[in-house]
């Protein structure tokens, strides 16, 4: 397995990384225990990864920028990296900088920035590819940006994402996966604008279905009122209809930093916002996140979606980071109510009720939404 080469970081980490790496290649070539159902992939998503810190705020001893160099890549997903490495494809919204260039910091109040090297916490959390469009990919200007895309691309770690869409400085980068056969495109946008966005995002989706050849296709919408809970535009309601009747499959939302309500919308899920899962400078939220999964059916010519499940977490606390999964029933029920909404939405579909119980809901072939048991 790559792994991306520390600068300046002195010759013994170099070593220290190179005996790690080799342990964990081997382990993985002995026994990566993916989904072994041949008939079912399962994607996961989560939601905000800030593997770093904000500028001011990085040489904290408590910093997660220390955090990790003193207990190691492995540390941040530690308890939840079976979830991420047991099933087929995993997604997560890189939320950081990766580079070495501090100083090109914008005039915002929060930069956030991660070592370049911190790219192998993903590797060895099990996330298998990342959007890069948010509100802070810009934070160290274009360059910064620029470093992040080619640390990704020399971990071989897949990413997507598409910036100042129609402009000079575009970067347009469609994502495509092959999952037991299965082909996944990825396409996402920040701040998205139905006026002016909706026609651009219709025509990656076409180029991802009829040219590209698609089966499925993730829609990464970086969007919403931040640290609101129950607040979801209706703009973002017809915004998330409009983009499935152009073919999506998928709409994966972020940026609020907490859970918001899952809807459905002909049978299709739309994920308005999947909270944070590692956020090196944010404390203050509700700590609830999920991993969100979605099983499919691949029996057929096509893939059909079958279940949605959502494994209950909290976001770790300053100094520590990591997500866990909920094990107290009565906290795991207030986890799945927050993505339940308490009023009906035109043309859309909530979750059912008995999910603030199970974590799962079941799709019909004709889309329909059943109890699990």
């Amino acid at each position: 397995m790559y792994r991306v080469k520390c600068r300046r970081y002195g010759s013994m980490l170099v070593l220290l990384m190179l005996i790690i790496n080799f342990n964990v290649a081997v382990a993985e070539e002995q026994g990566s225990a993916l989904n072994e159902n041949k008939n079912e992939i399962v994607l996961s998503f989560v939601g905000d990864l800030s593997i770093g810190d904000a500028t001011q705020s990085r040489t904290a001893k408590a910093s997660l920028t220390n955090v990790i160099k003193n207990n190691g890549y492995a540390w941040p997903f530690s308890l939840v990296a079976d979830y991420l490495k047991n099933d087929d494809y995993s997604f997560g919204n890189l939320e950081v900088v990766l580079t070495e260039k501090a100083g090109l910091k914008s005039s915002k109040k929060y930069n956030l920035i991660g070592q370049p090297d911190f790219v192998n916490v993903l590797l060895e959390g099990g996330i298998d590819v990342v959007n890069t469009v948010n509100n802070h990919c810009f934070d160290f200007t274009e360059k910064g940006y620029k470093d992040t895309l080619n640390i990704l691309d020399e971990a071989g770690l897949n990413h997507f994402g598409t910036v100042y869409p129609g402009l000079p400085k575009e970067s347009d980068i469609l994502g495509t996966a092959e999952v037991k056969g299965v082909k996944i495109g990825m396409v996402g946008m920040t701040y998205p604008d139905e006026k002016n966005d909706f026609k651009r995002l219709e025509s990656r989706i076409k180029k991802l279905k009829d040219e590209m050849g698609c089966q499925i296709v993730i829609c990464s919408m970086h969007w919403g009122r931040e640290e609101h809970m129950t607040t979801i535009r209706q703009t973002q309601f017809s915004f998330a209809r409009k983009l499935i009747d152009a073919g999506a499959d998928v709409i994966w939302g972020h940026h609020p930093h907490v859970l918001q309500p899952v809807f459905f919308y002909k049978g299709k899920p739309v994920m308005f916002s999947t909270g944070n899962f590692i956020f090196g400078t944010m404390s203050q939220v509700n700590p609830a996140t999920g991993i969100f999964q979605l099983h499919y059916d691949i029996s057929g010519s096509d893939p059909v979606l079958t279940e949605m499940s959502v494994i209950p977490c909290e976001t770790g606390a300053r100094g520590d980071y990591r997500p866990f999964e909920l094990t107290d029933e009565q906290a795991r029920q207030t986890c799945w109510g927050y993505l339940i909404h308490k009023k009906n939405v035109p043309q859309m579909t909530n979750l059912p009720q008995s999910f603030a119980k199970t974590g799962r809901v079941l799709v019909s072939e004709t889309g329909e939404l059943m109890d699990a048991e």
